[in-house]
């Protein structure tokens, strides 16, 4: 999984958790219809996050699952962003959610999954959204509930969920999340809502420290990814424009980072307007830092991007360089929105490919193959956070075959003295550091030039690993 180029939906200023994924849920009697924004974000969760037994590969990404509940809806805009501040904030603390809400609850497993999603959902309100009053958490849940599956466990959910707003304050405390005989492993994964395999992963390759800034950062909200285009008339001055906004975060023309919640219209600034136009784009800032690390305005040319999908990276290089750039991806959709991207963006109109990136249909030899690998997204949990909940080792494992199989095409395709930029937005070792180092000592003809490590300080709280590797000429 790579980055996407389109930031999500805007998610809460504080985390919650999902409760035990649902199957959609019956419809309700008029009288107890569930407010908009609660029945969108559950409809949303139910979709992106199955209940067990499900196939996780039949899923959909929680955006994506989003836009679908919200599509047929009607909402006041106030709703909509209730609906997506829950739907991404209860993903990103669904660990901890589930932990807290089960000491409550005799067996949980055993409730109908959406009396079960309902009141994660409320606990998360109570626990995590200080704007939303605890009594009417408890209400809709417990309306729901009645009309789901009868009075016996509404009353129920109106015992748990009170005693839950009762010990609210307690939540924020690692020691909540602590008992006889769990290890700091576990602790750690309750608390920060992060799989316990992902979090012995981290501390066994970063130390315990480190991973206390990767867990962190991946249970908070992204900040908001801006990039500039520099082929537009006073690019330098719309820059300097946003970059005083109050909340930006990081400022090198031509990215920039806002801390969630930065209201762009300070200064009479119209960030749809901007984007239509296409003076800017949404894109991940550390995803921008990344491709900037690599300093691709002195890779050889053409530039061949292997794995585009949506264009994040093709539109980037296109405007920061004069390189001729390639671009191809196995996904039609994906090739159509790449080239809406460049024309929104006033680009020139550039060779695009419908082809996997191990067979790439090239008539010549690049000078440099762009790598924008497919992998396991570990380190961008902030921005998709759903990923977590559906990631396993051996997904790790089947990931980084492909991504080694990759290499060795790229490097063979691309010209002699050439580079290939190899760019993941994962944690795991096993994909980044360690596949590289693998590849070069089995591979006489490689060599490493350039390495952008994460860096666990990064304000950003997205974690990327980009390298290059040169041809032997």
């Amino acid at each position: 999984m790579t980055a996407q180029s389109q930031a999500p939906h805007p998610a809460a200023s504080k985390q919650a958790a999902p409760a035990a994924a649902t199957s959609p849920a019956a419809p309700l009697k008029k009288s107890h219809e569930t407010p908009p924004a609660r029945a969108a974000a559950l409809e949303a969760l139910a979709k992106a996050l199955p209940t067990a037994g499900k196939r996780q590969n039949r899923a959909m990404d929680l955006q994506a699952a989003l836009d679908t509940a919200l599509a047929h809806r009607d909402m006041d805009p106030r709703d909509t962003a209730l609906a997506v501040e829950l739907a991404y904030g209860f993903t990103r603390l669904r660990g901890r959610t589930e932990f807290l809400l089960s000491r409550h609850l005799k067996n949980p497993a055993g409730l109908p999954p959406p009396v079960l999603s309902a009141m994660g959902l409320a606990a998360h309100e109570i626990l995590h959204l200080d704007r939303v009053p605890a009594y009417a958490s408890v209400d809709w849940a417990v309306d729901r509930i009645k009309a789901l599956a009868g009075s016996r466990l509404a009353g129920v959910a109106n015992a748990v969920l009170r005693r839950m707003a009762d010990e609210a304050g307690q939540a924020a405390d690692m020691d909540c999340c602590r008992t006889p005989g769990a290890d700091a492993t576990t602790v750690l994964s309750r608390y920060y809502s992060c799989p316990a395999w992902i979090v012995a992963m981290w501390r066994a390759a970063y130390g315990h420290e480190t991973t206390l800034r990767f867990l962190a950062a991946q249970a908070a909200p992204p900040p908001t990814g801006i990039r500039v285009n520099a082929r537009k008339p006073k690019a330098g001055a719309l820059f300097k424009t946003l970059a005083a906004l109050p909340g930006c975060l990081v400022a090198a023309f031509p990215t920039l980072a806002f801390a969630p919640g930065t209201d762009f219209s300070h200064g009479g600034l119209n960030l749809d307007a901007l984007l239509a136009a296409g003076r800017i784009s949404r894109q991940s800032a550390a995803a921008q830092q990344a491709l900037a690390a690599l300093h691709p305005d002195g890779w050889p040319g053409p530039v061949f991007d292997a794995c585009a999908g949506r264009g994040g990276k093709t539109t980037h290089l296109l405007e920061a360089t004069d390189h001729a750039v390639w671009a191809a991806d196995i996904h039609r959709g994906r090739l159509r929105a790449l080239r809406a991207e460049t024309i929104r963006l006033g680009l020139p109109d550039i060779p695009v490919f419908a082809a996997s990136a191990l067979c790439p249909p090239l008539g010549r030899a690049p000078g440099t193959i762009l790598l924008d690998a497919p992998c396991s997204g570990l380190g961008v949990l902030s921005r998709r956070p759903d990923a977590k909940w559906k990631r396993t080792p051996a997904d790790v494992a089947d990931l980084a075959r492909i991504q080694y199989g990759l290499l060795h095409v790229a490097m063979r395709r691309v010209a002699p003295g050439g580079l290939v930029a190899y760019v993941t937005c994962t944690l795991a070792p096993e994909e980044n550091r360690g596949l590289v180092d693998r590849f070069l000592a089995e591979t006489p003809e490689a060599r490493l030039e350039t390495l952008c490590e994460a860096d666990p300080a990064s304000p950003l709280g997205e974690f990327f690993f980009a390298a290059c590797l040169r041809k032997r000429a």
